[in-house]
């Protein structure tokens, strides 16, 4: 019998708890409680458990566990680094895009290349592209094809490059910066951007717009991180010679100038199948 007779205030009020949760399990068997009478039953099952033990590291542990369950996992992950003392977690995060984002980013740079763009695109296949056919294009399928695009180019030069991660955004103080692709390492990120250049006649007037935007990015970049970056422009051009040779030495001058590297690739090297673009004879 004196065994059931808690041996102490803090043993007493375990006791009580733990009856408060065995109360909240049976209230689980409700449907309508069912959620809320779990998450309770839970947290009182770890509080009695934690006053038992009487000890500090069960205490400690015990608020981590009832925290998740009543706070946000970036204040505990916060916490944590604060405890660890680690100065690194707090300089910037680096976090995939959800789907959503990655959406809306995506839809932003389209509205812009269309101001800059003649031509309206259309083709319902993303991997044979008619060259003749991208002036009925609709939207939703210009947007499938895009990051189709985007993501079998970031693919391709995975290769040599090594593994790219993609759809990033790097974070600190309210500021941020999306980039298509990074290659982040201690010392220096490597950044990829992908364009599809639909229209290669534009080509030096698009090269001139965003440039100057991606400067802007890449300066983010360094505000957020402190660390450099080696930065790549990917253009995915329709042919091979849809650009001349000359042209593109222009081109890639222009972007050194900016310490700004790039790359040109075709959509058949991406493994597109492209139907070339054939002219009418209307004699």
């Amino acid at each position: 019998m004196e065994h059931l007779i808690p041996s102490s205030y803090q043993h007493f009020i375990g006791s009580i708890v733990l009856i408060f949760a065995f109360i909240s399990l049976f209230i689980t068997f409700l449907d309508k409680q069912k959620s809320h009478a779990t998450k309770l039953f839970s947290m009182l099952l770890v509080i009695s458990l934690s006053l038992f033990s009487s000890h500090v590291a069960t205490y400690f542990a015990a608020i981590f566990i009832i925290a998740t369950a009543v706070t946000e996992l970036e204040f505990l992950q916060n916490l944590a680094a604060i405890i660890r003392k680690d100065e690194h977690y707090f300089k910037y995060k680096q976090e995939s895009l959800s789907t959503e984002d990655n959406i809306k980013r995506k839809s932003t740079e389209l509205i812009e290349d269309e101001l800059l763009s003649e031509r309206k695109i259309k083709n319902d296949n993303n991997q044979i592209v008619e060259i003749n056919k991208l002036q009925d294009m609709s939207r939703s399928s210009q947007m499938k094809l895009a990051f189709t695009i985007e993501e079998k180019a970031l693919n391709f030069l995975s290769k040599t490059y090594g593994d790219i991660q993609q759809g990033v955004r790097f974070s600190k103080d309210g500021i941020y910066v999306e980039f298509d692709g990074v290659i982040s390492k201690t010392s220096e990120n490597t950044i990829f951007e992908v364009k599809w250049l639909k229209n290669p006649k534009q080509a030096a007037l698009f090269i001139i717009h965003y440039l100057r935007r991606f400067n802007e990015m890449l300066d983010k970049h360094k505000e957020i991180t402190g660390i450099p970056s080696k930065a790549y422009i990917v253009l995915v051009t329709n042919e091979k010679n849809s650009i001349s040779e000359k042209r593109l030495n222009r081109l890639k001058e222009r972007a050194k100038e900016h310490k700004i590297s790039i790359i040109f690739l075709s959509l058949d090297e991406l493994g597109f199948e492209v139907i070339p673009e054939t002219t009418t004879d209307d004699s």
